[in-house]
């Protein structure tokens, strides 16, 4: 019955009402198919195809040209993973149902009757020797150590080093050669030679041995810059002193110091300024060279804003694009601040494009330009998913953009699973309340089998969220009020807390994350809190605080190891006695793939005399995680979670332990990683599990 709803509730998503349409006659798509490079290599070939040759578009026949050049992109791409000399034959089916065979390496010099219409093509790729560097050594090199120089070329990061991560192609190794060369230059090192020269090339198996070779020479160094500032109309320049050393010399600081100096003018509205950094004297000590520099800055003429002129929007209102770029009639022309104004209008997410141009008014005035490109309105997108509770799930989220041409955003996300059916509504107006802060209304439903209850949870809210930039930090305050309704429980855990109360409560979010990736944190930090407040005053019938703490940090021991440590923290307490005051749902019921992992979902959470899972007012949970790279996809880990929990609040922080170690198997993908561990328990209590095997998607904290 549960599932029958979530269909409905996907088909009322997808229809629109007082408007009709009428059924155009069905095309046929041509069928296009890649054979040889192994299942994922064959599908991501043939989505490159789509998307670089037919831009996504299903024709309903295939060109000579699509073909020829389709094959000359597949030799190319082969090549750039180390296979020299492939072949691609192509199949071709025509329209009038004849079938043709070609070699697509000959068709440079036999190309195809331009009368030819395919309806299905197979190419077969023939891949030949893998190219691989069995040897590679780096001579006269003293700054860097070996392996860091070794990256530049060959993937380091794992302890398994087979050929695929080891592979040679021409381009790679003058990618290589350049890369090892700005690193240096970075250093100081601006007269830096980096060569190579290639020793041995079998054709039979792919071996290559290479040897780089190294000159170094001088390090320069920055030792002060003197600034001469040239304003536009006067015959005096202005000198100061903008930099004292020292400071490794480089093309890229020389470059990054211009930019800063730049940046200086453009705030005072010159968009025209050269700088132009130029060696005053140098002094040679031994291996080092010290550089003196005179920068010359020529600010130009001070210019003003005459217009903002918006151009390409369709349904956005431009008073709206007006406010959101800050960008005002008289202002200074500060090109870092209209940068900033484009930026804000990308960042709506309902533009596929956006540009800014100038015209000039004259000498000391200019308009500004933002044109845009509207992308779409409407967007359905479907869900799937697998885990070793809910097992399979699946949903659809619908995207609706740009309401009243002001950026309002509607989303509603229904996902189904063997456990669990949910529904969420959201809508956002962007800015409303100030920079950065978007208000936003939410509606959601959820009905999911919990190891011990059945949680039935529905309700709304309002709130509004925003961001603090300077501090990387997010903060959302909102009210909610729901019905937390905990069904099949039986009345002993009944006891434990209100079984089916009206909550109104105001919650605070804060998130703080400075990790490196949110996907595949490697180094850094993030400081996640969750503050709920919920009284009778607010609408409710429950009285309680309940605070949730998490924090993770993460380092690299080597090149291809990882530590990571997460820690997270619980407290809910009752204004009153816990079973007339907190809701039994917003006890916390630890266990699972991203808890402790010798447990299932809610498992390791405290049990009454009868053995029955009552949930936890209060738990502590810390993990140590060490993550070993295999290769470019395949990692090892290993890990300690530590979990304590307090049935009641008087047992705070916790008056029972729980320990899990255990390993596992991750797989890296675009979406993150997909995790395959066992946690086995150490000191499992009566009813326990000896371990469990969680299979999931994510990183676990």
């Amino acid at each position: 019955m549960r599932f029958s709803y979530f269909l409905v509730l996907v088909l009322l998503t997808c229809l629109e009402p007082q408007r009709t349409f009428s059924t155009p006659k069905a095309v046929k798509p041509a069928k296009l198919e890649i054979k040889g490079y192994g299942l994922l290599g064959n599908w991501r070939l043939k989505r490159m195809l789509r998307d670089v040759e037919l831009g996504g578009k299903k024709p309903e026949f295939f060109t000579p040209t699509f073909i020829e050049d389709s094959a000359l992109l597949l030799t190319s791409r082969v090549k750039e993973d180390g296979y020299r000399s492939p072949v691609i034959r192509i199949a071709i089916e025509l329209a009038g149902g004849e079938k043709l065979r070609v070699d697509g390496n000959e068709l440079l010099e036999n190309p195809l009757s331009r009368e030819l219409r395919a309806t299905a093509i197979t190419f077969s790729i023939e891949k030949g020797v893998l190219y691989y560097y069995r040897r590679l050594t780096v001579e006269g090199l003293t700054v860097l150590k070996e392996k860091e120089a070794i990256s530049y070329f060959i993937d380091t990061e794992g302890l398994l080093s087979t050929k695929g991560m080891r592979v040679y192609t021409p381009q790679r190794l003058r990618q290589g050669l350049s890369s090892l060369t700005d690193a240096l230059e970075r250093l100081g090192y601006a007269q830096a030679q980096v060569t190579a020269a290639q020793e041995a090339m079998d054709p039979k198996s792919g071996a290559v041995d290479v040897r780089i070779q190294v000159q170094e020479g001088p390090k320069f160094m920055v030792r002060f810059v003197r600034e001469e500032t040239q304003y536009s109309g006067q015959t005096n320049s202005s000198l100061s002193q903008v930099f004292s050393g020292p400071k490794p010399y480089s093309r890229f600081w020389a470059q990054d110091f211009a930019v800063q100096l730049k940046n200086v003018q453009y705030r005072k509205g010159y968009p025209d300024v050269m700088v132009d950094l130029k060696p005053d004297q140098a002094q040679t000590n031994a291996d080092q060279v010290m550089l003196d520099i005179v920068a010359t800055v020529n600010t130009g003429n001070q210019v003003r804003v005459d217009q903002v002129v918006f151009q390409g929007q369709k349904r956005t209102n431009p008073v709206f694009m007006s406010r959101r770029v800050r960008v005002e009639r008289g202002d200074l022309l500060n090109p870092i601040r209209v940068e900033a104004g484009r930026f804000r209008l990308a960042e709506l997410g309902i533009f596929q494009h956006v540009d800014v141009t100038y015209t000039n008014v004259d000498e000391n005035t200019r308009s500004v330009f933002y044109s845009v490109e509207e992308g779409k309105r409407r967007e359905i997108s479907l869900l799937f998913g697998w885990g070793s509770y809910e097992l399979l799930r699946g949903g659809v989220i619908y995207d609706e953009y740009n309401i009243w041409g002001l950026a309002h955003h509607l989303r509603l996300k229904a996902t189904q699973s063997i456990k669990a059916t949910s529904g969420d509504l959201t809508y956002t107006i962007p800015d409303i309340l100030g920079k950065n802060a978007d208000l936003f209304l939410y509606g959601s439903g959820l009905r999911r089998e919990e190891i011990s209850f059945t949680r039935v949870e529905y309700g709304g809210g309002v709130g509004v969220h925003k961001l603090f930039t300077p501090v990387h930090t997010d903060v959302t305050l909102r009210y909610s009020y729901q019905i937390l309704d905990a069904m099949s429980i039986v009345s002993a855990v009944a006891s434990e807390g209100l079984t089916n109360p009206a909550v109104g409560s105001i919650i605070l979010d804060l998130k703080h994350d400075r990790r490196d990736s949110p996907l595949y944190p490697r180094r850094g930090y993030k400081i996640f809190l969750n503050i709920e407040t919920a009284a009778s005053e607010l609408g409710g019938d429950a009285n309680y605080e309940r605070v949730e703490f998490w924090t993770s940090w993460h380092h690299r021991l080597m090149d291809s190891m990882w530590l990571s440590l997460g820690f997270s923290h619980g407290v809910a307490i009752s204004f009153g006695s816990a079973s007339d005051n907190l809701p039994f749902n917003k006890r916390f019921f630890p266990g699972g793939a991203n808890s402790i992992r010798g447990y299932q979902e809610g498992e390791a959470s405290p049990r009454n005399e009868e053995q029955q899972i009552v949930g936890a007012e209060s738990y502590m949970l810390g993990t140590v995680e060490l993550e070993q790279a295999l290769n470019r996809k395949w990692s090892v880990v290993g890990f300690v979670d530590t979990l304590g929990i307090a049935e009641h609040m008087e047992n705070y922080p916790f008056n029972r332990t729980l320990f899990s170690v255990g390993g596992g198997l991750r797989w890296r993908t675009l979406i993150g990683p997909v995790r395959l561990e066992y946690g086995y328990n150490l000191n499992p209590r009566q009813l326990d599990p000896t371990g469990t095997l969680q299979f999931s998607f994510g990183f676990p904290f």
